[in-house]
């Protein structure tokens, strides 16, 4: 007996010593890949899912960092976004030898969107009055993942308040590389209502002539593109801009600035993307610098000569299982005179904004906004099926629910010549609540509660992703 238990002591060991030893084995050997897979695309080009995907077959790894690969990957594909869902596994193909399996859902990728779009800055700016005949329609015809190769195509044609035509087309691969590329685009459009002059309570006040267009704008762009790795991107465009204002305007605001305005502008980006999902990010982080020169010697027209320089930072984190935090920095600098009013740019335009300052319009021209972001997943991400819908484009769906709270600041550095205005050279400050639901097709829906420096508190809705 007591060298039966002599025995089955040594084996324990023996065993304890061999998985110990197997899994350091398994960790640290090398792997070749000699593989890669991939399955469910039938319109878009193997060479475009490759160019997200930083390996090559007879490329050799580690068994400890094949988890990261896989995750990697899929962000990658994902933010290509021409993917509804994407699956990135590795196999054992034989010993020592791996295959890299990849499968994706194409989604549907031409769009005719009805447009249904207020005049106003914002949502929030027309609910207050909620006046219907500030209102745009028309289509907007997108065909995304144009000939299989990742590029977009528009024609967007609008009527209503503000008429405009624009077509555009993004080719974010000129050559066999694939890392450079090239978009154009035209626009021309007019409005019967146009913002004329904001007051010192930054209210923007707004002017009409139902018969004739108060205002038309004209523009023509080009910009090529360099992605020498997954994650960077260098930016370089060119555009000639103007505009043509009827002169009832000056009598209105005499500081309107020149009636008719033509100018080039320059303007270089580099952006590094480090998101899980660029749409609506839980983990990693983003960071863009853009400097911008409007006017170039002396072409064009009353140009203005104004170089702006501008910069984003957000960070994002998981705190735990249902947990995850964010943070985003945004700045912007802009050098020599008073640009005219038409091209005044402060906080309250896009998604530069403190939240529960919606309804204001704060020109600068020194801009900075700090937004903390705390997070919890309601309902993580699900996935289920729509009955009676066939294509799998629309009938499988993912949809998740979060929990916000949430504090901003900003500032807005008022320029010489401007009216002296109450939200203008001061700290601005607010907290809230709210709640996210996102979706397939980069889909997002915010509602938050706010209060700010103020004390004035409303509900609020935004549809792309706070940080």
């Amino acid at each position: 007996m007591r060298l039966l238990s002599r025995l089955i002591l040594c084996c324990l060991l023996l065993s304890v010593f061999y998985d110990a030893e197997a899994q350091q084995v398994t960790d640290s050997t090398r792997w070749i890949l000699k593989q890669i897979s991939i399955d469910g695309i039938n319109i878009t080009r193997e060479h475009i899912v490759r160019r997200e995907i930083p390996l090559l077959e007879g490329d050799t790894l580690t068994a400890d960092k094949i988890p990261a690969l896989e995750r990697a990957i899929r962000s990658n594909l994902l933010n290509a976004s021409i993917f509804n869902f994407v699956n990135v596994k590795f196999d054992t193909l034989y010993p020592g030898n791996l295959v890299l399996k990849v499968s994706v859902v194409e989604r549907w990728y031409i769009w005719p969107y009805p447009i249904f779009e207020i005049a106003d800055r914002n949502f929030n700016a027309w609910w207050r009055a909620k006046n219907l005949s500030r209102v745009n329609y028309g289509i907007n015809l997108i065909w995304f993942n144009f000939r299989g190769r990742r590029e977009t195509l528009s024609l967007f044609t609008r009527l209503g308040y503000d008429h405009k035509i624009a077509l555009s087309w993004q080719i974010p691969y000129l050559t066999r590389q694939r890392k450079t590329g090239i978009g154009l685009g035209i626009s021309t459009g007019g409005t019967h209502e146009v913002a004329i002059r904001t007051d010192s309570l930054n209210t923007v006040h707004f002017t009409k002539n139902e018969k004739h267009y108060l205002k038309t704008e004209k523009e023509a762009w080009i910009t090529f593109s360099y992605r020498p790795a997954i994650h960077t991107t260098h930016t370089f465009g060119f555009s000639w801009n103007s505009y043509h204002a009827q002169d009832t305007l000056l009598l209105q605001n005499p500081s309107y600035g020149p009636l008719r305005v033509n100018y080039p502008a320059l303007f270089y980006q580099i952006k590094t993307d480090y998101r899980d999902y660029k749409h609506y990010p839980l983990e990693g982080w983003y960071g863009d610098f853009m400097v911008e020169k409007w006017g170039i010697n002396d072409w064009g027209e009353n140009a203005p000569s104004n170089v702006k320089a501008e910069a984003n930072f957000r960070f994002y984190q998981r705190l735990g299982k249902r947990w995850f935090g964010a943070a985003g920095w945004y700045g912007s600098l802009q050098s020599g005179n008073r640009p005219p009013y038409p091209l005044l740019s402060g906080l309250g335009y896009g998604r530069y904004f403190v939240r529960g300052y919606e309804y204001y319009v704060i020109e600068g021209n020194r801009l900075s906004t700090l937004k903390v972001n705390l997070k919890y997943a309601l309902i993580p991400q699900k996935v289920t099926r729509l009955p009676y819908i066939k294509t799998e484009k629309f009938s499988k769906v993912y949809y998740a629910f979060y929990l916000n709270a949430f504090t901003d600041f900003g500032y807005a550095g008022a320029w010489k010549e401007s009216v002296p205005a109450r939200l203008n050279n001061r700290l601005l400050y607010s907290v809230g609540v709210g709640l996210d639901f996102i979706t397939y097709y980069d889909k997002v829906l915010r509602i938050e509660y706010t209060t700010n420096h103020l004390g004035e508190s409303g509900i609020y809705l935004h549809f792309i992703a706070s940080i």
